[in-house]
């Protein structure tokens, strides 16, 4: 049964792929400034590094937001504090994003709880500022069908948050959305960006980066992820919705 499932995993990544390939372009995108809202400490390197660099090839300002700490990596596995976690995938999420040349200054830290990200959470407040702030024209927010509540709230939130904001264009990155039956998709809106080798193999280094450090307990600081899943994000492209 186990090989089934993994067979048809496989089957399925395939098959996104050659349809993806099928109705969808090279990314290009003219605007100026890019926002990245990351639900977690390297769901932006697993779903947009290849967009990150190119972005920053092209001279163009990159802004990411990561609005939990990811502390909730070793729930029932170990005793490490909540406090240790945040601390530890914060300097992962400094260091990675720092190597692929993103300043520190333009990657900034929210406080929602991991697991139960929400609009009537009191950081929403402070997500709206930031907005003001960065004043993005494109925002990338993780595919409505990742499968996991915290992607998926963060997507409803930016959408409430710009929804009577106009020149703000919105794409859906994708993380989970390669584990999960995500078949649901609106194939004429999609983009895919295509890595060189060179992107394509800082993108792998960087999710190396995040997967592999390990905290006292043995098991990496950013939680154990499927060997599928990891596979499937190191695709030497990366798909995009336009939903906006």
């Amino acid at each position: 049964m186990n090989l089934i499932k993994l067979l048809y995993k496989r089957f399925r990544i395939r098959a996104i792929r050659i349809i993806s390939i099928i109705f969808s372009e090279r990314m290009n995108n003219n605007n100026e400034v890019t926002l990245i809202i990351a639900p977690h400490p390297d769901d932006e390197i697993i779903g947009c590094a290849g967009l990150i660099q190119h972005q920053l090839s092209k001279n163009k300002k990159t802004h990411i937001i990561f609005l939990t700490g990811g502390e909730n990596s070793h729930s029932g596995h170990c005793k490490i504090s909540q406090e240790t976690i945040i601390k530890a995938r914060k300097e992962l999420a400094i260091n990675t994003n720092k190597k692929l040349g993103l300043p520190i200054e333009n990657l900034h830290f929210l406080n929602y709880p991991d697991g139960r990200i929400n609009y009537e959470h009191q950081e929403t407040t402070k997500l709206g500022k930031l907005l003001k702030e960065i004043v993005p024209q494109v925002i990338f927010i993780p595919h409505k069908g990742e499968g996991w509540s915290d992607h998926i709230q963060a997507g409803h939130i930016i959408k409430k948050l710009t929804l009577h904001q106009s020149g703000i264009r919105i794409y859906e990155y994708c993380v989970w959305f390669w584990y999960y039956n995500t078949w649901k998709i609106d194939w004429k809106n999609t983009q895919l960006l295509n890595m060189t080798k060179e992107e394509h193999f800082k993108k792998k280094e960087a999710i190396d980066k995040y997967i592999y450090p390990q905290a006292p307990c043995g098991k990496p600081w950013s939680g154990t992820l499927p060997k599928i899943f990891i596979n499937a994000n190191c695709w030497n492209k990366e798909l995009y919705f336009r939903i906006k």
